[in-house]
């Protein structure tokens, strides 16, 4: 099974949309991320016929083997044409496949879990074709409309006294991805056939991205699906939550991460291999309890070091209590870079200027007995000692704006 993400150059009514930046990042970064993260697919293919797009796309981990060509970049050409072109370059190139699934470009609600309901319909046979769906907010037997004269009236006044519980629901396309066969859909010409299954989504994953007032909706929206942000910047760092980074910032992150000085404070000290890294970036994409952010210099974009934090109280608690984790790049050490980056961190979640689903009320740390540089590091932030044990001494640092 592969992945397909149509995305075209040109956009009429908002400018470099599929690149355009969403909470931080490229758009189609969200699409690529969900379909590399679900597992489910062989190849995550971009079609486009945009260089820059197709320099996004790979930095995102995408494949683009080969650009649009000009009959399926004009704007009379449908997704079908595109997917037909795609499907016949694969099969040229020996890239054969049996089903397939069409991503859009503009999706960033996508999960991967979704995209793995979507293949498991068409792996198991229960369908030959799968895609995301939403339910019209208000039952759509009372729509109105507006008649001759200007008067407005019921489309069907027959439901005028219906409860809605009693009102068959209704769906509309969710415009994320659709999961194929390849047969169905050369058989029928469409994506969707006879045999599909929804995908049924709630409406605060469902956003179109159509206007800039859309744009804006959608963010808000994403933001509050998740407990933490994807990014924030303070006044001398940008902070990127792991799943978010291209690949080749991967490289450099994974390198610092193998670094002796950083590895031999961790729990883990053993190298990490590239294999292993991808899976708990992946991990981690799913998960809301904790992120795990590179820190890059806001000057020079230089990677600076990762702070992590961590939920560790009741998920039901009006405020969360934070365990943190740092660790600085070789190149930046020995500077006073850790205790600028998390007072600049801390400050941020004082005041609630990173968004967040439940203010932070307290940080903690555990720090190795013979890290001198990391006890300094707490005592310069004001922590104050909680516990020890015979390993580790555990911190607290209270949000005092609170007190």
């Amino acid at each position: 099974m592969i992945a397909i993400i149509p995305a075209r150059g040109g956009s009429k009514r908002i400018e470099r949309k599929n690149v355009k930046e969403f909470c931080g990042i490229p758009v189609i970064a969200y699409s690529i991320r969900a379909a590399l993260a679900a597992g489910c697919f062989r190849h995550v293919i971009v079609s486009t016929d945009d260089e820059e797009i197709a320099r996004v796309a790979a930095e995102y981990g995408a494949e683009v083997p080969f650009m649009r060509s000009a009959e399926t970049a004009d704007d009379f050409a449908t997704t079908a044409d595109v997917l037909r072109e795609v499907l016949g370059s694969c099969r040229a190139m020996g890239m054969e496949c049996e089903a397939f699934c069409c991503i859009y470009a503009t999706a960033p609600f996508i999960t991967p879990q979704r995209l793995r309901e979507g293949a498991a319909i068409i792996g198991e046979g229960r369908g030959e074709a799968a895609f995301t769906c939403v339910a019209y907010s208000y039952p759509t037997q009372r729509c109105l409309v507006i008649g001759e004269g200007g008067k407005i009236g019921m489309k069907y006044p027959q439901f005028a006294n219906s409860r809605s519980q009693d009102l068959e629901p209704t769906y509309h396309d969710a415009g994320q991805f659709y999961f194929s066969t390849v047969e169905a859909f050369e058989r029928t010409g469409s994506l969707w056939g006879p045999d599909t299954l929804p995908i049924v989504l709630p409406e605060l994953e469902v956003q179109d991205l159509d206007t800039p007032v859309d744009w804006q909706l959608a963010e808000m929206k994403y933001r509050l699906l998740s407990a933490w942000p994807g990014t924030f910047t303070t006044g001398h760092y940008r902070f990127v939550s792991y799943p978010l980074l291209p690949v080749e910032a991967h490289r450099r992150l994974l390198e610092e991460r193998n670094d002796p000085e950083v590895r031999c404070r961790m729990v883990n000290t053993h190298e990490i291999s590239w294999e292993s890294h991808l899976g708990f970036v992946n991990a981690l994409a799913g998960r809301d309890d904790c992120r795990y952010y590179a820190v890059f210099d806001v000057a020079d974009g230089s990677l600076a070091g990762s702070v992590n934090f961590h939920i560790v109280n009741d998920p039901d608690a009006p405020e969360a209590v934070v365990e943190r984790g740092i660790w600085i790049a070789a190149g930046k050490r020995g500077r006073g870079e850790a205790k600028r980056m998390l007072s600049e961190a801390y400050d941020e979640l004082w005041a609630g200027n990173v968004v967040l689903a439940r203010p932070v009320s307290e940080i903690i740390t555990k720090v190795r007995k013979d890290n001198a540089a990391s006890l300094a590091l707490e005592a310069s932030l004001e922590a104050e000692r909680r516990s020890a044990d015979d390993e580790y001494i555990y911190f607290t640092l209270p949000n005092r704006r609170n007190q």
